[in-house]
């Protein structure tokens, strides 16, 4: 098989494959669940199965507020080129410790929460600058309090999710490689879904997936 398209839930999964043409020879579309755990499990298992030369994940984010995202709005969507962990290790909000700070690791053996780095891909949109480190959590920020306390624990931020840090270290193991495509539907910490914009976003990753699969077949 030439590729798996990821989608984590089914309802991302309908927007963005009904937008999209796909050669069904050369790439399928999974769903693989919500959050890390699922989503770190089925990428594995299909990793195992299907033995895909290429892995892409796509969806929604939220859009971190600050200098390097001045340039982006909610519906946009980007290719990351990193992505970070957050929540693993000891504590709670300003308490937290990182597993890599906790001195659990052998000398030389790498850190379950050091940043992956994927392949680079280019943008159709001028305006969305480099570096695009994407944060995965295993719960959402709540409120601006907590989007400003992962910030600043992880300052390059620009996106968080539930699911592609999970994915991505899945690959890294199987030596597969990985392009993240994410839709920012809401600012991170904002839990008010009447202020979201899923639909645009899923269009704008629908679109970036498009012009990266005809590149592809060119």
């Amino acid at each position: 098989m030439n590729g798996l398209i990821l989608v984590p839930t089914d309802n991302e999964r309908r927007l963005i494959e009904s937008s999209i043409r796909i050669e069904s020879d050369q790439w399928t579309v999974n769903t693989i669940g919500f959050g890390v755990i699922a989503a770190g499990i089925e990428t594995t298992r299909l990793l195992l199965s299907e033995r895909p030369r290429q892995v892409i994940l796509a969806g929604i984010a939220g859009l971190f507020s600050g200098p390097s995202t001045e340039t982006l709005r909610l519906g946009d969507a980007t290719w990351f080129d990193s992505v970070a962990i957050d929540g693993i290790g000891v504590g709670q909000g300003d308490a937290f410790v990182d597993a890599a700070d906790l001195g659990w690791r052998a000398e030389g053996e790498a850190a379950p929460t050091d940043t992956i780095h994927l392949p680079t891909t280019p943008q159709s949109r001028a305006s969305i600058a480099r570096p695009a480190l994407l944060l995965t959590v295993c719960a959402g920020s709540a409120d601006e309090d907590d989007a400003a306390r992962r910030l600043r624990r992880v300052p390059a931020a620009i996106g968080e999710d539930m699911e592609a840090y999970a994915v991505a270290y899945a690959c890294q193991s199987a030596g597969v490689p990985l392009r993240v495509v994410r839709g920012f539907s809401n600012r991170v910490g904002c839990r008010d879904k009447s202020d979201w914009q899923i639909a645009p976003a899923l269009a704008s990753v629908a679109e970036q997936l498009q012009q990266y699969l005809d590149g592809e077949t060119s």
